[in-house]
């Protein structure tokens, strides 16, 4: 069974913003059933149910998860210094191309 607790708990926000929705008559029983069974009113129950999926779900957007190949990969290249020297010397060969050009 769901606790409610932390929905009742008192809060620094009060709640003050109405959402509004049309539901079927047996999604609304159903509902109100399971918010009975869980000890919470419907609109606890309905506001726990949101905020919990609203979660869910930026947890899921938040998390990337890679393949096995994708992750040795990407260990791979976390142990490898970046290539600073070859990119020194690209730069330096660039500008002397360039000093000498003029």
């Amino acid at each position: 069974m769901s606790s409610f607790s932390d929905i009742k708990a008192p809060s620094d926000e009060k709640a003050t913003d109405r959402i509004r929705m049309r539901a079927r008559p047996s999604d609304r029983e159903r509902i109100a059933r399971d918010a009975g069974l869980s000890g919470a009113t419907l609109a606890m129950f309905v506001r726990a149910s949101a905020v919990r999926e609203a979660e869910r779900i930026l947890r899921e957007h938040r998390t990337t998860t890679l393949s096995e190949r994708d992750s040795r990969a990407l260990l791979e290249a976390l142990d490898k210094p970046p290539p600073m020297a070859a990119a020194r010397d690209a730069v330096r060969e660039y500008r002397s191309r360039i000093t000498n050009a003029e």
